[in-house]
């Protein structure tokens, strides 16, 4: 195969050198943008550095008109919520007998017991009794009375029927020496007229009939008198001897509460003194406990006595159970700054209930209906519970606050907040002098 030559043309060799020259000035173009992009660069790290200055400074403006620094993640912030607030009192207290009577000697004597601590006794059963000679001489002696009285009494009455039928007697035989004084008159006035009697005699006769005439009407009231006089004297031993009869069934009444009787179905507490023991009048001798039903006894601080009342609501918690409860009774006395409140409970008691068990008690004073509230911490003490710091973005700021009722859980607020807004819930006492504080991240 034959191969035609073709001849070469210098001026297109030269020329694709003259273009080999240009793709080496071609690759040095990049170079060139580099250099712009790199002053782009230069540019926006200075924006930036501009901006991070700018924003530090301002961070630092903001830092250096603030009091504090504090970190914010180390606080406890919470907002200004609306709804109902529960107005309560919360207390300790234990579970007690509702009925634990301690019983008293009426007398002095000598004590004998018929039971021992822990015996189960019913109403009505024997307990004790007590010896006592001078009130059973005292009791006898007035029974004595009594019965003089009562003899007395009858005496009186044997009598005022005696003078009565004398009065009566008395009144008959007046009305017939009148009339027989009135026939004598007549009989001497016509002999008087025909003249076979004399003057004297006339006279005499007259005489006797104005003396039968005076004895009959003062013989109805005679016996009117004597009537009455036997009646009051009857009035008045008979009120004697009702007298006499109190006095006789009061001391009736001591001596048999000296036969001490167990007034409810229940338990010996303990015996106040031995067998045998000398015992004073009003002196304590034994004491038993009803455990068929219990109360709840807690302590409350004086100030809020005046707002309680019988049957006022109550909520009971025991063994991490709630019952329902109320008010029974409220302690007259305050002790040590506290005022001691019996509760009952509403529904069936728990069962297996103790003596001194420990309860928790929740008393429910009112329910304040939609009101603006902050969750109650050591923030609410800061000047006084005057003020608070109200958080508005990196700032905390000082801000003039008044207070409601305080519940449980939360406070009312009533005036210096608004709904939504942010303070500082967290104990503030440490910095009470600063007007505002700065929270950083």
């Amino acid at each position: 195969m034959t191969s035609n030559s073709i001849p070469l043309d210098h001026s297109a060799t030269s020329s694709a050198k003259g273009i080999q020259g240009t793709d080496l000035q071609d690759v040095q173009l990049p170079g060139q943008r580099f250099r712009l992009n790199q002053i782009k660069v230069i540019i926006v790290l200075l924006m930036v550095l501009a901006a991070i200055v700018a924003l530090c400074v301002f961070t630092w403006r903001e830092q250096l008109q603030t009091d504090r620094r504090l970190v914010r993640s180390e606080l406890l912030l919470a907002q200004v919520t609306r709804g109902d607030l529960r107005r309560e009192i919360s207390a300790q207290g234990r579970i007690v007998v509702a009925n634990s009577p301690t019983l008293y000697s009426s007398a002095d004597g000598i004590v004998t017991y018929q039971v021992k601590a822990g015996d189960k006794v019913t109403q009505g059963q024997l307990l004790l009794s007590v010896e006592s000679p001078a009130l059973s001489s005292r009791y006898q002696q007035a029974n004595a009375v009594l019965a003089r009285l009562q003899n007395e009494l009858a005496g009186r009455e044997i009598a005022a029927q005696k003078s009565q039928l004398e009065a009566q007697q008395a009144l008959q035989f007046a009305e017939l020496m009148l009339r027989n004084a009135q026939r004598d008159f007549g009989r001497y006035q016509l002999g008087l007229t025909k003249g076979f009697v004399s003057q004297q005699e006339f006279d005499r006769a007259e005489e006797n009939l104005r003396v039968a005439e005076l004895k009959a009407q003062q013989a109805p009231e005679q016996l009117t008198l004597i009537t009455q006089v036997s009646k009051t004297e009857i009035q008045n031993t008979a009120k004697q001897i009702e007298e006499q009869q109190a006095v006789v069934d009061e001391l009736a009444r001591e001596v048999s509460a000296l036969q001490v009787k167990s007034p409810v179905d229940a338990m010996v507490g303990n015996l106040a003194l031995n067998q045998k023991s000398a015992v004073a009048m009003h002196q304590a001798l034994i004491t038993v406990i009803d455990l068929s039903h219990y109360e709840v006894e807690i302590e409350v601080p004086e100030n809020y006595a005046p707002e309680l009342v019988p049957e006022m609501a109550a909520e009971i918690k025991l063994d991490n159970n709630f019952y329902q409860g109320a008010i029974t009774a409220i302690a007259p006395e305050v002790n040590a700054g506290q005022v001691k409140v019996r509760l009952h409970f509403s529904d069936d008691e728990p069962q297996q209930l103790r003596q001194n068990q420990r309860i928790t008690a929740v008393i429910l004073l009112e329910v304040r209906e939609d009101v603006l509230k902050l969750p109650r911490g050591l923030y609410a003490d800061l000047d006084n519970g005057t003020s608070v710091f109200k958080v508005s973005g990196n700032k905390a700021i000082k801000t003039p606050i008044s207070y409601g009722v305080w519940g449980l859980n939360d406070i009312e607020i009533t005036s210096g907040l608004a709904l939504g807004d942010e303070i500082i819930v967290s104990d503030t006492s440490g910095f009470r002098d600063a007007q505002s504080l700065y929270l950083r991240p």
